[in-house]
């Protein structure tokens, strides 16, 4: 509804064609010059007989006249496009101060290129517009879709200060001038919120208005926010103009939507794969699209796509590891890392998606039976065997060595970085002084329970290793009718400790499923340094890791067979004994090997002897890291993951064997998808405000720009025009 208008033209220079009307009229005139008359007596009674003919003569040619002025004004009217302006309010933007904040969405869906230019050069054009037609009694700020979340970063770092509005457009220019899109998300609600709040303490003006300069892709639009929302900005804000620059066009994106590197180990050689998805966000079918396999900066393999429209195709590439580890040295530690990439189209950034494989080392680890059967399936590692290297067609980097107790005191515990005590009874009094030393310079020891384990014993032999005192062992039964006698689950207490970070939430929901008929009971009290891995469901300690000097002891307190629980006969079994295996070696990198997002903060724990990490960005910008105790742990964190891309890992600038040489960060693959949000739904959102949303092309002007134009006039007149000139060649022909 308009409560206020005035007519402006967008090239009122055109209206100087009006002049053009008095071309017609002139005609006329001089059409009406008086001839000698001559009279003839013989034809003086037609003439007078012809009176009421020449009134109906004269009467046409008026109309005729008055039709050719209007269509030479109307047609002058049309060109200089008129429109109607100052909608909305009592007050107008150009007669009293105003505040303003500008929203310039920053998302890397912006970066979407049309003919000419990208969306963000647009709207940032769009932008120096509104700065430029503010007077100097205006103040303004300009602030970015994604500097003031509401929502949990991932880094885990604060929102950026709320600017000032300011008088000095030269600041706010320059500061437009240094903006550039970004690989982030949209977040249209908390930049909505951030600028209600510059605006509240901006003090008192008669007129406060929000510019939301935006692709108006339905991704960054949190409806919640909206619900209570609405109300501050119905409250605080005189004007909302949301300036589509996508002009409300369909927008079309193909996009890679993920990636899955993983190796698949033979018995003699190992094969990379990587699992790739990418998506058809469009009504149009892609037929056969190239998608290449980039490794360590070369092309190794290729693919043809052929997906139906809004839908997704997932190809498997493989590779020879063997190829690529060719130029490694003897001994080292050896990584992969690559890219696979689609031709270019309107949106690039995420035409490309990164990948690491971090290889394994080759672990020796120790298990020590406790209690070795003549049928082998009934060993007390016989499970803890397989799932360490399963066998039959496929390899692992883990080889497990059995050994029993009658044995061990042949075996030099140094070669091993692990060693399992699997419901060992007893040990030598000088291999458990080796043990304690062996820990202490680095290496790692697991006790896992049994029926041979004797509490008593255990505390006062191995008690300057063990996590806690161990107490008694206690039998739950699986038919009892009290909740106390079923058996206990397993539940996350450090969900992201390095065993359990590679896990899914669905896997670790699995846990709840194991069942444990019998567990060994700890005194309350620990030696400290300890860390809760897993817990039972009664809360009792399950998994329990402890910081002895350089190295690590690890409590488990149930059996690695089934005599006291099911877990080894889980899917879940194989891939946690695994990853606490390779968490303990210090070679936790295959967990790294999916990437993670932009703005997502990279953790790793650090090893014993590292105190300085130095970590190097696509772009060659290094960062030098310190390590900080997180529930008593060493951790590196780096939270400039800004930029897609490959991430380098070095210790004094060489790779470190116990850490990953690389990662990958890529984008949050939600901002491919560029469905718009249907102005209708904006509305609704903004239900109540004094709203506008332009969809026309920058090139209007600053009026539309400022949420000024509410309707164009030229189509109507235009329409009217050639009604007018249907009309007079109508009647000139009669």
């Amino acid at each position: 509804m308009i409560k206020s208008g005035m007519i402006s033209f967008l090239n009122p220079i055109l209206l100087s064609g009006i002049l053009g009307m008095s071309i017609p009229i002139i005609i006329h005139l001089i059409n009406r010059k008086k001839a000698l008359s001559h009279k003839f007596a013989a034809i003086d009674f037609i003439l007078q007989s012809n009176k009421r003919i020449s009134v109906k003569f004269k009467l046409r040619q008026l109309i005729l006249l008055m039709l050719r002025t209007a269509l030479i004004a109307f047609l002058a009217l049309a060109v200089a496009k008129p429109y109607l302006t100052n909608f909305g309010g009592s007050t107008s933007g150009k007669s009293a101060p105003t505040s303003n904040v500008i929203i310039l969405d920053v998302s890397y869906s912006m970066q979407y290129a049309g003919r000419n230019e990208s969306f963000f050069a647009t709207a940032r054009n769009a932008a120096r517009l509104i700065v430029n037609n503010l007077t100097k009694d205006d103040n303004a700020a300009v602030i970015l879709c994604s500097d003031y979340t509401k929502k949990p970063t991932k880094t885990g770092a604060e929102p950026q200060a709320l600017p000032e509005l300011d008088y000095d457009k030269s600041r706010l220019l320059t500061f437009l001038e240094q903006s550039r899109p970004r690989f982030v998300t949209t977040d249209v609600a908390s930049a909505m919120d951030a600028a209600v709040e510059i605006l509240i303490a901006g003090g008192e003006t008669s007129l406060k208005r929000i510019f939301l300069l935006t692709d108006l892709t339905r991704n960054g639009w949190d409806t919640d926010w909206f619900k209570s929302g609405n109300e501050k900005l119905r409250n605080h804000v005189s004007r909302i103009h949301v300036v589509d620059v996508s002009e409300d066009k369909a927008l079309k994106n193909i996009a890679i939507t993920s990636i899955e590197p993983h190796v698949e180990t033979f018995q003699k050689t190992e094969e990379g794969r990587i699992k790739v998805t990418v998506s058809n966000f469009s009504p149009d079918k892609v037929k056969n699209l190239l998608a290449q396999v980039y490794i360590n900066g070369k092309k190794t393999t290729q693919g043809f796509y052929n997906i139906d429209p809004n839908s997704s195709e997932v190809k498997e590439f493989s590779f020879s590891i063997a190829s690529e580890y060719a130029e490694a040295k003897p001994g080292k530690r050896k990584d992969i890392a690559g890219w696979v990439e689609i031709p270019d189209d309107h949106l690039n950034a995420d035409n490309k998606r990164y990948f690491t494989i971090n290889g394994s080392r080759k672990l020796d680890i120790l298990l020590i039976d406790g209690d070795p059967k003549t049928n082998i399936y009934e060993s007390e590692t016989f499970y803890l065997e397989k799932a360490l290297n399963p066998g039959r067609d496929h390899a692992s980097s883990i080889n497990p060595v059995v050994c029993s107790v009658q044995e061990v005191n042949d075996i030099n515990l140094d070669r091993f970085p692990i060693v399992f005590l699997c419901n060992v009874e007893t040990l030598p009094t000088e291999k458990i002084r080796e043990l304690e030393k062996y820990v202490r310079q680095g290496g790692s020891v697991v006790f896992s329970m049994g029926g041979k384990v004797d509490a008593g014993y255990y505390n006062n032999s191995f008690g300057d290793l063990l996590p806690y005192r161990l107490h008694t062992a206690r039998t739950f039964s699986d038919n009892g009718a009290l909740s106390e006698e079923q058996p206990l689950h397993l539940k996350t207490t450090e969900p992201l400790h390095p065993t359990l970070r590679a896990f899914s939430e669905a896997d670790k929901h699995v846990l709840n499923t194991i069942k444990f008929y019998r567990i060994m009971y700890v005194d309350p009290t620990s030696p400290g340094n300890c860390k809760t891995i897993l817990s039972f469901s009664n809360d009792t300690p399950a998994v329990v890791e402890r910081q002895v000097d350089k190295g690590k002891a690890v409590f488990l307190a149930s059996s690695l067979d089934r005599d006291w629980t099911d877990l080894p006969v889980k899917p879940l079994f194989l891939p946690l004994i695994q990853q606490l295996c390779r968490y303990l070696a210090g070679n936790v990198g295959e967990e790294m090997q999916h990437g993670i997002e932009v703005a997502d903060a990279w953790q790793l724990p650090s090893p014993y002897d590292v105190n300085t990490l130095e970590i190097m960005n696509p772009e060659g910008e290094k960062t030098l890291l310190q390590p900080q105790s997180v529930n008593n742990e060493k951790v590196f964190s780096y939270n400039e993951t800004s930029l897609p891309g490959i991430y380098t890992v070095t210790v004094n600038g060489e790779a470190h064997q116990k850490l990953p040489q690389r990662f990958a960060v890529n984008l949050d693959t939600k901002e491919s998808n560029l469905d718009k949000m249907e102005q209708n739904n904006v509305t609704a959102l903004l239900a109540g405000t004094n709203l506008t949303i332009t969809s026309a092309p920058i090139s209007t002007g600053g009026d539309a720009l400022m949420g000024e134009a509410k309707m164009t006039l030229w189509g109507p007149i235009l329409f009217f025009t050639l009604c007018i000139l249907f009309a007079e060649s109508i009647i000139s022909r009669k």
